[in-house]
Order: C-alpha cells, then structure tokens, then sequence
C-alpha cells in the first residue's frame, strides 16, 4: 500500500511581545478634567494598535500594555507609583511626568535608563545630567501664543492690562511668563498689577472687585482662567477684553449663556477643539471620529496634552525599534516636527543650559477670537512663532544665534 504522507506541522505563530508603557495620573480630584481626558486618549491609542493585531516593530508584533496609576493628586501617591511602575512592572517608556516634578521623577528614571516624555514648567528636565528626560510639553517655548495674543489686543486699543492667576507654583510661572512676553511684544501696553487667587475659591466677588478697582483694559487670565471669574467680573461692571486661557465647548456656551455676547466680543485664547481647526490631516480626523465612536461624546481638554503619544510613536516607527538607546539617539536629534491632535509638535535643543539634545519641545496652537457670540479660529500660532518669541521674550537672542550659527 502507498504510505500515507506524513503532514507538514503548521508552524505555530510567534508569541506576541508586549511593549509597556507607564503613566501615572490625577484621576481622582482632577479639577480640570484634563487628566481623565489623557487617560481615555492614552487607552484609545492602545486600542487602536491591539485591534489591528498589534504593532508591527523591526519584524516583531507588539500589544501595547497602557499601565495607567491613579496618583489621586498626591504626591507621595505620585512617587510610589512611579516606583512600581519602574522597579515592579518593569515598564522602560513613561509618559507625562508621574510625580509632576522632573527634580523627583529623574531621581528613579534616571539611574535606570527609563525613558520618561513629560511636561515641565520648572524648567528643570533640561539640565544636561538627565540623559532620559524628553519634555514635548515643555512650557519653555510656549510663549508664541501670548505673543501672538498680545500684539493682536494691542492693535485692538488695548493700553492696559491686569494678570490674574491661581497662587500655584503654576500660576506664578504664568505671571512671570505673560508679563516678560507683553513687553517684548507690545511695550506700549502698560502692565497694572497681578491678583493671584486660591485654587479653591467659590465665590470670586472679592476677586472681582479688586480686579475691576484697578479699571484695566483688559484681564490676562492665560493658564488660569475660570468660568466663575467671568461672571462675577460682569456683576460688578467690568466691560474690558478678556484672555481666558481656553474654554472648552461647554464652557463656552455656559459663559456665553450667563453673560451674553456683548460681554465675550474679542475674547481671545487657545482654542482646544481641534475638529474647527482647517485643513486636519485625514489621520487626525480618523483619531477624532475614533474618539467619538469609543467614547460617545467628543471632550477637548485632553487634545494638546497628549502630543508626547505621538513624538514617541513617530520616534518608535522611524527605528523601527522599542530599545531605549535607539530611541534616545533618534530623540536627541529629532530630524522633524511630528503632527498631533492641536497641530505640530518639534523638540529643541536648549543651549541656554549648554545642552544640545532636542529635548525641550512646543506644541503648535491655533487661537479663537469671540464675534458676535460665535467661537471662530483666528490664526495658527506654529512652532516658529512659539520658538522665536520665546528666545525673544527671554533675552536669550545672542545665545540661540551663536547656536544657530554654529551647529
């Protein structure tokens, strides 16, 4: 009899790999809700990947393994996660900064070559002894958006102007921020004095009339403003501009409801809501109908805050590899901006602290303007006008042209 052929074994398909990636949020107590709304971002792009049967990586597939730690706003909290994170789940990518302090958070990363991409306004990640520390959300280049602001309130009749900001180690950044970039960019507006306010405030009457006794053209309230500000500035009579830093959709309609349009005409700020903006990219608009689809409603607050997701994917795909040192290499000299959600996101170097690295970076912005009780986009604020404004506004002009010239 013919021997019956012996089949050939299907080759079983090689275990697929996991890529870990570590974050640590504010999910309990986020006042701003833009840390539930990185959260939801940060599992959807997980998502996405694992359902189409992983990341393909220099001939491996990876699922993404999104471990996410609620920090509940503690920062004891924050530190432990970061440490289970490193030391128990043995993550080597982290994204935002867990404990919200690049002096603390490098302390554990650092000696163990964990990558971290975060957000800094210390202005500390860059120190040239972190070797792992990437800030895509570096608020160091972030001024070209007042910049831009500024000189359109000047042109506008602006002649004055009061800062107001929450007593945070954030909002006396801010103050410093806005008051160095009003007058490089419209030295003709004469800066009248800041009020700081506690960040748990409920009734902003006294606030408001202290502000309005100082009868200024127009309130700064960049990175610190709050719906119920504004309606008490309109109790007691105040008939100026208004920045308030961004107002997401419901925001919005909630001022524009209890105010009315005559009180919200030339307000101008970030504008959040990136499905208003023109020209997205076909894959930037897939992401925001993924949102939808997902999550039933569209929310803006997370939108800019998560463009550190897309520098380390673009970084990932052009190596084609998830090795730290790869990388880092690519990191240290990112050859090109990468689009995010809110427009462009570039990395510079910082010869400012003597580092050459691309490690501090700015997300590009696009700024509304109020007409007649509408939220219309007004301009794009690109990453040019956020570097050069920023050097400008700092001083730092001959140090960045020596850079410039040199490398």
């Amino acid at each position: 009899p013919t021997p019956t052929p012996t089949p050939t074994p299907t080759p079983k398909p090689a275990p697929q790999k996991v890529l870990k990636i570590g974050v640590s949020l504010a999910l309990t107590n986020d006042w701003t809700g833009f840390n539930l709304e990185k959260n939801k971002w940060l599992k959807l792009f997980a998502k996405l990947i694992n359902d189409q049967g992983g990341w393909k990586i220099g001939g491996d597939t990876y699922k993404v393994e999104m471990i996410i730690y609620d920090n509940q706003a503690d920062a004891t909290k924050a530190k432990t996660d970061l440490e289970k994170l490193v030391f128990q789940d043995g993550v080597k990518i982290i994204l935002d900064d867990p404990v919200g302090s690049p002096s603390v958070t490098t302390t554990v990363t650092e000696p163990n070559k964990v990558m971290v991409l975060g957000i800094d306004v210390t202005n500390t990640a860059a120190d040239p002894k972190n070797q792992y520390y990437w800030e895509p959300i570096g608020m160091f280049f972030g001024r070209g958006l007042m910049f831009v602001m500024d000189r359109e309130m000047a042109a506008k009749g602006v002649r004055n102007y009061v800062s107001v900001k929450t007593d945070t180690e954030m909002g006396h950044w801010a103050d410093g921020a806005c008051g160095d970039t009003w007058k490089v960019a419209t030295p003709e507006v004469k800066y009248v004095d800041s009020v700081f306010y506690a960040m748990d405030t409920v009734d902003f009457s006294p606030i408001a009339t202290k502000i309005k006794s100082l009868n200024p053209d127009l309130i700064d309230c960049n990175y610190a403003g709050d719906p119920r500000l504004y309606k008490a500035l309109q109790d007691v009579g105040f008939k100026g501009i208004i920045l308030p830093s961004q107002l997401n959709p419901d925001q919005f309609q909630a001022v524009l409801t209890s105010c009315g349009k005559e009180f919200m005409e030339n307000w101008m700020y970030f504008l959040p809501d990136p499905r208003v903006y023109p020209n997205q990219p076909p894959e930037i608009v897939a992401l925001m109908d993924a949102y939808t689809k997902e999550y039933g409603e569209f929310r803006t607050a997370g939108c800019m805050w998560v463009s550190y997701w897309f520098v380390l994917k673009d970084a990932i795909e052009n190596t084609q590899s998830v090795d730290v040192e790869a990388i880092k290499k690519y990191l240290d000299n990112q050859p090109h901006p990468v689009r995010h959600l809110t427009g462009w996101c570039k990395l510079f170097a910082r010869p400012d602290k003597e580092n050459l690295r691309t490690v501090t970076g700015t997300p590009a912005d696009f700024v509304a303007i109020v007409k007649d009780g509408k939220e219309l986009p007004f301009r794009n604020v690109a990453v040019k006008d956020h570097y050069l404004a920023s050097i400008l506004s700092y001083g730092l002009v001959d140090v960045y042209k020596k850079y410039w010239e040199e490398y």
